[in-house]
């Protein structure tokens, strides 16, 4: 693993992010037109990165041990987020949602970009493995933790990133090809994501009350254990298993995402007058330009 070659291509990708900042700021992205450009990305982009990344990927990716071990990712986040949860002494009324938070990560917005740009087609296509056990688990665990009851959201599973993860899988797994003009078009529409994702980040802190967000001190504690103390927990454990040092390094980098902005959705649907998950995407966000590269070195030296 290249540390320097890393190193630059998360710059580029805060670089992005600030561009959004920027153009948010000279109202050239407004809130309204934000939230457009979020659905494109999430319903169109996304799935088409996903997709034509596990064509590029050409059976670089072991299916089977893929979703094994994003199954097994998101056992050991949980257990680790109750862990921890116990550890920092949370107060029993924050306990819920601060699970929530450390368990569920970044892992297709900010996720796809970041592993794109260290692994390439073949990592976006594992990544779509943990998009698939992601939205599994949020909308059954997720919820049940958030509404205080066992719910399944069975009309928020019918997304296009779960069909595109679904997608992916079975073109893995067959390694059936599609004809060229589409395979070409998937590719150029999900080259868009990555920058059109980053600058919707950053263009949502630009959006964001940051004065609100930076002064609460609750957010540091999550983001600190999210983004450092469960990776480097998540690191430890895929030491353990005898699996391609890609697949471990893209279960780190999921592990180390900031807060997912669906931990915010959940918040709001059910405590709407409580935005402390929506300031928590703000502050681990703003971390990760510190952690993110943190964890990569570490990485480096380890993987």
């Amino acid at each position: 693993m290249n540390l320097s070659a890393i190193i630059s291509q998360l710059i580029s990708l805060f670089l992005m992010m600030l561009i959004g900042y920027a153009a948010a700021k000279s109202g050239l992205i407004t809130p309204d037109f934000r939230k457009k450009l979020s659905a494109f990305t999430l319903g169109t982009a996304a799935p088409c990165i996903i997709l034509s990344s596990a064509l590029e990927s050409s059976g670089g990716m072991n299916v089977p041990v893929t979703l094994g071990v994003a199954v097994l990712f998101y056992v050991v986040m949980a257990a680790l987020a109750k862990i921890f949860i116990r550890l920092t002494r949370t107060p029993a009324q924050q306990r819920k949602l601060d699970e929530l938070m450390l368990i569920f990560t970044n892992v297709g917005f900010m996720g796809i970009p970041v592993v794109q740009s260290i692994y390439g087609a073949t990592g976006v296509a594992m990544v779509s493995m943990f998009i698939l056990m992601f939205n599994l688990s949020f909308f059954s665990y997720g919820f049940m933790l958030i509404s205080g009851g066992m719910k399944l959201n069975l009309r928020a599973l019918c997304n296009p990133c779960i069909f595109a993860a679904l997608g992916a899988m079975l073109l893995s797994l067959t390694g059936l090809r599609l004809p060229g003009v589409i395979e070409s078009t998937l590719s150029s529409v999900g080259a868009v994501n990555t920058p059109m994702a980053m600058m919707i980040i950053g263009a949502s802190l630009a959006h964001s009350d940051l004065r609100a967000a930076l002064t609460n001190l609750r957010l540091y504690r999550v983001s600190v254990v999210s983004m450092l103390a469960l990776p480097l927990c998540i690191m430890g454990v895929m030491l353990l298993l005898p699996i391609d040092p890609m697949l471990k390094g893209v279960a780190v980098c999921m592990a180390a995402m900031p807060v997912a902005g669906n931990c915010a959705m959940a918040s709001d649907m059910y405590t709407p007058e409580d935005m402390t998950a929506s300031h928590a995407v703000i502050v681990s966000t703003l971390m990760s330009a510190i952690t993110l590269p943190l964890i990569c070195a570490i990485m480096a030296q380890v993987f």
